[in-house]
């Protein structure tokens, strides 16, 4: 381990810290376990890119850092982890967790997640991590799920601007895990006038059983069967695709990318055996 960069207690416990962190665990009390304040906040983020790591758990302790940050001072850690985002776009394990910090702070970040889906128009991977945050937090408190709903209600109005289809997709997938049955009627119109990639939302017909407009018996079985679209068929045959834990279909290529080791997640800065690939879907 490297200790060009040392850190003092009680930050510097993280530094022999062996846990393993997936985006939508429970997070650790911080403070109880550690004995952090708010005056370690700037150690914290220093802490998440400033060492050289050479083994295994160094992503994971960048993370815990700023989740501890984050325990702290919810808005200093929403602020960086947006920072981070739009700094490293593609960095697999960073928009995860987005979604599990969206989750923790709740309402302040309906704002910034919106705004990354509205000025980000030409990146649709990270609209996808908007509309995604807005989603974890419609599920997560109930009071601000008819908001997060109504964002994404009035981006999916917009359909026909669209040149890709995944954003579209996304936001269609968002509001049926949301059961936004309120939707509906404007979720036909897309499926019936722009191509939806059936992987992410599923058919037209398994739509409607999801939110409960519609019985699983009232359509004949291939009708509730997506239309996959090309990309997963050629990977199909190439028994190149699976499922990540997020636990719905997402597209991950022929190699899952290492987690990273080096400053800002690594995301590009270090050319590791699995290269992070572009994801349809979260």
């Amino acid at each position: 381990m490297t200790e060009s960069h040392p850190y003092q207690n009680p930050v510097a416990q993280l530094l022999h810290f062996k846990k393993r962190t997936n985006w939508n665990d429970d997070w650790i009390d911080y403070s109880t376990q550690f004995g952090f304040t708010q005056a370690d906040i700037p150690e914290l983020i220093r802490l998440y890119s400033g060492e050289d790591w050479d083994d295994d758990f160094a992503a994971d302790r960048s993370i815990h850092a700023l989740r501890a940050a984050t325990q702290l001072d919810p808005q200093v850690g929403l602020d960086t982890y947006i920072k981070l985002l739009c700094e490293f776009p593609e960095d697999e394990y960073l928009r995860e967790e987005v979604y599990g910090m969206s989750k923790q702070v709740g309402e302040i970040a309906i704002a910034p997640l919106t705004n990354i889906i509205d000025t980000y128009t030409d990146d649709p991977w990270l609209q996808i991590i908007g509309i995604g945050g807005l989603e974890e937090i419609g599920k997560a408190y109930p009071d601000l799920r008819d908001s997060c709903v109504q964002i994404l209600i009035d981006r999916l109005k917009n359909y026909r601007d669209r040149k890709d289809d995944i954003v579209n997709s996304t936001l269609i997938n968002s509001l049926v895990d949301l059961k936004a049955v309120e939707a509906s009627d404007l979720i036909r119109e897309v499926f019936a006038n722009v191509p939806i990639d059936e992987f992410v939302t599923g058919s037209w017909a398994s739509v409607q059983v999801e939110l409960g407009l519609k019985q699983e018996s009232d359509f004949l079985p291939e009708e509730l069967k997506p239309d996959l679209p090309d990309y997963i068929l050629n990977l199909r045959k190439e028994s190149a695709f699976r499922k990540n834990d997020l636990g719905k279909g997402i597209l991950v290529g022929l190699t899952l990318p290492a987690k990273p080791v080096a400053k800002g997640f690594g995301s590009g800065s270090k050319d590791k055996k699995g290269k992070n690939n572009k994801k349809k879907k979260r």
